[in-house]
């Protein structure tokens, strides 16, 4: 993803950002096994802090490209 692509803020809510990360973490939950650690680890991280410290435009992009990968 380019640089610019991330340049994104405000164009989301932080509540519409929690919300889309939740989606995302939903439908990775069943394949965090079959990802590397890398990937996992950053999967359960997310799940894990999400409501307390809330998510960036560039995690909530890692989880949209992770459900590409895996949840497709």
């Amino acid at each position: 993803m380019t640089r610019a692509a991330f340049n994104r803020d405000n164009v989301l809510t932080p509540e519409e950002r929690l919300t889309s990360a939740r989606k995302c973490l939903e439908l990775l939950a069943p394949e965090v096994d079959g990802m590397g650690g890398r990937e996992a680890e950053f999967v359960e991280d997310m799940a894990a802090k999400i409501d307390r410290y809330g998510i960036s435009e560039r995690q909530l992009a890692w989880l949209r490209d992770l459900v590409g990968k895996y949840a497709q």
